[in-house]
């Protein structure tokens, strides 16, 4: 019983040990991606990304720019001093990199500058021009591509504005996916999995040694109740025969005594005035007697070996010792005559 109460406790810590492994995965599981932001209180009319911040979490990933509710924004791709030099004496702000994984650095550029740029979309230094309304999207992996393939435009800025005398844009989010997880998720997978195949073995070999005990058990109560009833018929059997003994010396000594009556009354009824021939004939019927009665020898091998099946004696069938008193007094009649 215990071993079975072990194999499944076994069993139960295994199955945690795969769950949280599956927690692991998907509640425990960090963040697939990162997010940086800033909000841009007065940004001016006019915002910069330096070349490179888009890939600072990776050549993937998205960029959400976002302006007043409405408002048309205009995306532009130039070299950075070509940038900077149209935005000189203007009030401008500038977003260098990233002060962690959550948060923009920026930078406030001639903040006393000028507040509005005249035709900020038509100068001939921008390579590409997109216009677009707010929240306005942008795909890392597609900028990086316009940077290396046919029209190359290396460490390239990217300039935002409105229509030039507004606030350009209210915050700037970037976001780039991460392949992080948890690395003891593969340990509890497999001390789980062990543990638990452990266990089902044990509970499995368990149940069979158990129900083979059972069964043997069982066998040996049933040989013992058997050998106990043959013994008890032995008993019974051998508890019988000293009964049959018994009363096969009964009947016998029964038939020694009505034996015995019968001489009597023969010697008796035979006496006759003469001495002498009384005399003779209770001579010859101690003899005879003698001769008919069974022996002390007779009789003790009578009671030690009994008979299967005594018989009684014959009620009807006159003694031997009667049939001798007959003899005598036929023998003694010639001689009354005489």
């Amino acid at each position: 019983m215990l071993q079975r109460l072990l194999a499944v406790l076994l069993v139960l810590v295994g199955l945690i040990g795969l769950s949280l492994g599956r927690l692991g995965e998907t509640t425990w599981a960090p963040a697939t991606e990162v997010t940086a932001t800033v909000e841009l209180n007065d940004p001016g009319p006019a915002v910069i990304i330096d070349p490179g911040v888009l890939y600072i979490g990776g050549m993937e990933g998205e960029v959400t720019i976002t302006g007043a509710e409405g408002a048309e924004l205009s995306l532009i791709t130039a070299p950075n001093d070509d940038i900077a030099a149209y935005l000189e004496g203007i009030h401008h702000t500038r977003i260098t990199g990233a002060e962690d994984w959550a948060t923009l650095s920026t930078q406030q550029v001639e903040p006393e500058g000028e507040q509005e740029i005249a035709s900020p979309t038509t100068s001939d230094l921008w390579w590409t021009v997109e216009t677009a309304a707010s929240p306005v999207p942008l795909d890392i992996a597609e900028f990086a591509a316009g940077e290396t393939g046919e029209n190359e435009q290396p460490y390239r800025a990217l300039l935002i504005v409105a229509d030039g005398t507004a606030p350009a844009v209210d915050s700037v989010t970037i976001t780039w996916p991460v392949e992080q997880k948890n690395e003891w998720v593969p340990y509890a997978y497999a001390a789980g999995a062990t543990v638990a195949v452990i266990g089902l073995i044990w509970l499995v070999v368990s149940l069979s040694t158990g129900g083979r005990g059972s069964g043997s058990r069982k066998a040996a109560g049933r040989s013992a109740a058997s050998s106990g009833a043959a013994a008890q018929g032995v008993e019974r059997r051998t508890g019988a025969a000293p009964l049959r003994t018994e009363a096969t010396a009964d009947s016998t000594d029964g038939t020694a005594d009505s034996t015995d009556g019968a001489a009597d009354s023969s010697a008796d009824s035979s006496a006759r005035p003469d001495a002498d021939s009384a005399r003779t004939d209770d001579t010859e019927v101690l003899d005879a007697i003698d001769d008919t009665a069974p022996s002390a020898e007779t009789k003790s091998t009578t009671e030690t070996e009994p008979s299967a099946d005594p018989a009684p004696p014959a009620e009807n069938e006159p003694p031997a010792e009667a049939e001798a008193s007959a003899d005598v007094r036929a023998e003694e009649t010639p001689e009354e005559n005489r």
